[in-house]
């Protein structure tokens, strides 16, 4: 199927992907268990405007967000920053969600050229803007207004990003259980993804990506994103009562000796075919996690 052409439709023209966020409890520790177990590692950086002016932060000294009251914390697999918000108080948008949803899968979000320019083209489009942060120089989408899909659009950048600079050496973590690891894909369960995917490439600029593997009988679109792909897998209602920010996989130069890591670990591995694996929730802090073969993303 074709999409709208994102250059005269879409008013967001994404930059690089900023972070994948995850809503967490302090008790969840999702970024000891990302470094020890996936290899992400943290990267000390700080942030600029992409447009060289000053950037002072939304955070205050001890690194809580003014506007969601959450604490934050990057660590990098591979090249995809994600970001933990970690919650701190009983009031505020983050906390709601935790407390609504659970721990887990939170946002995504881009950099654009100009985050104004951007807010009112959106608003043109009739996309309603919360979460507005002024100082952290951010704002979020109405999720009902992007196919389910909480997008935050900011105009900072890593100071030190290793897209930007491929003489950058990453830190390397030896003792993890996972070697390799990248960021595969993140995937949605919607109702209808032609549907969702039409949405998306209305608001954000996107191209369809085929050839990706996939299980039997799957209903799905892939969607580049610029530097990240956005699965959007037809639910099953019993399964999940809104679209939703699902699941994310996890690229491996080598499936089959993951697996038996993994299991060697104590993380079940509940499904198993040549290019693609599911471990269970309940072993990697009810994170919904694939596995996919990275030669097989060669298309």
């Amino acid at each position: 199927m074709e999409h709208p052409s994102s250059g005269n439709l879409a008013p967001i023209i994404p930059g690089h992907f900023h972070r994948l966020g995850l809503a967490a409890r302090p008790a969840d520790n999702y970024a000891t268990w990302l470094c020890e177990v996936l290899g992400a590692v943290r990267i000390e950086s700080g942030m600029r405007q992409v447009q060289g002016i000053p950037f002072g932060g939304g955070s205050n000294s001890a690194g809580v967000s003014e506007e969601s009251g959450a604490h934050s914390e990057i660590v990098w697999l591979g090249m995809t920053p994600i970001c933990i918000f970690s919650v701190v108080d009983d009031v505020g948008p983050l906390t709601a969600f935790v407390a609504k949803y659970g721990s887990g899968l939170h946002s995504v979000a881009w950099t654009v050229q100009d985050i104004w320019k951007t807010e009112v083209l959106l608003r043109r489009n009739e996309i309603r803007i919360t979460g507005v942060d002024l100082p952290g120089r951010h704002f979020f989408m109405h999720p009902a207004d992007t196919a389910g899909l909480l997008i935050e659009v900011t105009d900072t950048e890593f100071t030190d990003d290793p897209r930007d600079n491929p003489t950058m050496v990453l830190p390397v973590r030896e003792d993890s259980v996972v070697k390799g690891a990248q960021l595969g894909w993140l995937t949605m369960a919607v109702k209808d993804p032609a549907m969702s995917a039409q949405i998306l490439s209305s608001v954000i600029e996107t191209s369809e990506v085929n050839g990706l593997p996939r299980n039997p009988g799957e209903e799905l679109i892939d969607l580049r994103i610029n530097d990240v792909i956005i699965r959007l897998l037809k639910r099953d209602d019993a399964d999940a009562a809104r679209d939703t920010l699902h699941s994310w996989c996890i690229s491996v130069p080598d499936l089959a000796g993951t697996c038996v890591s993994l299991a060697q670990s104590g993380i079940k591995v509940v499904s198993q075919s040549e290019f693609l694996a599911v471990t269970h929730p309940e072993d990697t802090l009810g994170m919904r996690l694939q596995w996919v073969q990275a030669s097989s993303l060669l298309i």
